[in-house]
């Protein structure tokens, strides 16, 4: 990074962010945590709401919490606690494959509701699509979007432009990469050189074939066409759903026809993502790169890799930033507590205390737009998995590398659909070598049409 853009990275990145515009989610067991109490008398950022402006004693209740993060909460809550004392949170530890059924099954019997919902990505349309939370931007949260980054905005809201939730972390996403690998096989582990080298989707696959050449077929560029798939779906940022229409074709052509390109090359692995061996790839090194957003960190790289410390690196992919995974945070409608939840909200995830434990502890990045401007400090020191990055620092590069390229979508009810027809498609393309990427899209497009009836898909 050259001084002139250190010095100025922070009001450089809020600007971009003004002008355009983070889960590998954990299983667990369903138990209940109860908080801690105290308070350090310590003084808040400039409120966003209602709630987060009334003095935090007099703010009481028990606000009920589902989450897989169960870690999390338990350094949280304390924290939370030093400033509103009087506000206890109750957890209910929730296996993210199960929850939106939980939620959906609470809500129905209305015997079983938490206050505050958690929308992962992969369901984030389709809990938005239920109409069970709030309008942050309604009394008595009074929340103001104008506070948060740009791109944001379209992630946390409803159909009807409506803020129903805050997102835990930012999720810009690059390519976690293998230091060691990158040395031995193109002579540099430098993130700068190798964004150079791979700076266009044809530089990443020419540079795949002599990966692929130099290592006797022993290492590849990614473990498997999802982990591919997710970049270049990512990159393509326009809105494909409109009402219930979805254009599949404007979505997904040119990233299909990458895809297979690379899939022909034969630069890609064949393994599926989120499987044992996809997992165990990471610490043998066979592949050189794996999609990664600030939360892959912690839950992806180091996770799968315990032993790797320092041969890791981060850089920017092929043509720029995607999203990945995210988790929205909201209030219930009928919530009891409502403004004690929108504390416990806006404390964890918005202020600069709650933000500032959070990016320490588990380097999640709020999208409070304020927090780069007033801690610089504290993105410029070391991170909790930098070390493990070779002593990269991790934020700073997602923010002055990644961020100024992301753009908003719209969330809906037809997202997870697609996702769901990709999964259970793409297995077939790795190992059907006659499946084209013409091909691939009909069949796909016929699959989300079987699975979203309701909709027209083209």
């Amino acid at each position: 990074m050259n001084i002139k853009k250190k010095s100025k990275w922070v009001g450089g990145f809020v600007s971009v962010m003004m002008l355009t515009g983070l889960l590998a989610a954990c299983g667990g067991n369903n138990t209940t945590v109860d908080n801690g109490t105290g308070n350090n008398g310590s003084t808040a950022a400039p409120a966003a709401s209602t709630a987060a402006s009334t003095d935090p004693t007099q703010i009481s209740g028990t606000v009920k919490v589902w989450d897989w993060d169960e870690a999390f909460q338990k350094g949280m809550i304390v924290e939370f606690n030093k400033k509103y004392p009087n506000i206890k949170v109750e957890v209910t530890v929730v296996n993210p494959n199960d929850y939106l059924q939980k939620l959906q099954s609470g809500i129905a019997s209305g015997s079983d509701v938490p206050d505050v919902i958690l929308g992962e990505s992969a369901y984030r349309g389709k809990l938005f699509d239920l109409g069970v939370l709030d309008n942050l931007e309604a009394a008595p949260y009074n929340f103001d979007k104008s506070t948060i980054l740009d791109y944001v905005v379209p992630y946390v809201s409803n159909s009807k432009g409506e803020v129903i939730a805050v997102d835990q972390s930012l999720t810009p996403a690059g390519f976690a990469y293998r230091r060691d690998l990158a040395k031995q096989y193109w002579g540099t582990d430098d993130p700068a050189e190798l964004e150079k080298k791979i700076s266009t989707w044809d530089d990443f696959i020419a540079a795949g074939k002599e990966l692929k050449e130099k290592s006797a077929d022993k290492v590849l560029m990614f473990p498997g066409l999802g982990d591919a798939f997710l970049a270049l779906k990512g990159q393509n940022f326009g809105s494909y759903v409109n009402g219930t229409e979805i254009d599949l074709t404007s979505k997904l052509q040119k990233p299909l026809n990458r895809l297979f390109e690379m899939r022909d090359a034969g630069i890609i692995g064949k393994n599926e993502l989120w499987t044992p061996a996809w997992s165990a790839s990471m610490a043998k090194g066979e592949f050189m790169f794996y999609p990664m957003a600030p939360w892959g960190a912690k839950w992806h790289i180091s996770a799968n890799d315990p032993d790797g410390s320092g041969r890791w690196g981060l850089l920017k992919a092929p043509e720029g930033g995607f999203t990945r995974g995210g988790t929205a945070i909201g209030i219930y409608k009928d919530s009891k507590v409502k403004d004690a939840a929108w504390a416990f909200i806006q404390y964890a995830y918005l202020s600069e205390e709650g933000s500032a434990f959070n990016f320490k502890t588990f380097g999640n990045m709020t999208s409070s737009k304020s927090f780069y401007e007033t801690q610089k400090a504290l993105i410029d020191a070391p991170g909790p998995y930098d070390e493990f990055f070779g002593g990269q620092n991790l934020a700073k590069y997602f923010v002055e590398n990644i961020v100024p390229d992301m753009k908003g979508e719209a969330q809906s009810k037809y997202d997870s659909v697609v996702d769901s027809v990709f999964n259970a498609l793409y297995p077939l393309w790795m190992k059907d070598g006659s499946v084209t990427a013409d091909s691939a899209l009909q069949k796909f497009i016929q699959e989300t049409k079987n699975k979203a009836s309701d909709a027209t898909v083209k």
